[in-house]
């Protein structure tokens, strides 16, 4: 199946543009979060005296053994759900709990390229440097939001 994306230049009064940038940095400051959390476990569990000795291992229990230590220093994209969910309680008027998660998703995907070398380093988003969020569905979120303030623009020019 494939995917699209349509990008198209909202004509947005002041006050939409002060909402949205206000829910885009938050969903940075959310993404940021997630990042560092996830890399502070990462390093927690390379210091540990058990990851240095699963170097002497063949493949198989080193895999194995990897996987462990990924449980037991809450390295999973579960975890970080379950990390993000009180932010998202925290910011609920702003961000959804479904954009929430697929914030912390979006940040262990980044960890992941880190993790099995495909990329160097990470790099947190600045400020004003975060353009784009997504929600698992498509009823809720900033979807909605713009779909609210679209109404409410018309309904202020019907009264004129």
């Amino acid at each position: 199946m494939a995917n699209y994306v349509l990008t198209l230049a909202l004509k947005t009064e002041l006050w939409q543009e002060h909402i949205l940038e206000k829910r885009l940095n938050i969903a940075r400051m959310i993404y940021n979060s997630c990042l560092s959390e996830i890399l502070k476990r990462h390093r927690k569990m390379i210091n540990s005296s058990e990851y240095k000795e699963i170097s002497n291992l063949d493949k198989k229990e080193q895999s194995k053994r990897y996987k462990e230590l990924d449980k037991k220093y809450s390295i999973s994209k579960f975890e970080l759900n379950k990390y993000v969910k009180p932010m998202t309680q925290r910011f609920k008027k702003n961000i959804g709990s479904q954009m929430g998660q697929e914030l912390a998703e979006r940040a262990f995907a980044t960890y992941e390229k880190f993790k099995y070398g495909k990329a160097k380093k990470v790099y947190f988003k600045s400020y004003g440097n975060f353009y784009s969020v997504r929600e698992k569905g498509n009823i809720t979120g900033l979807r909605r939001l713009l779909h609210i303030l679209v109404r409410l623009k018309d309904s202020c020019n019907n009264k004129k």
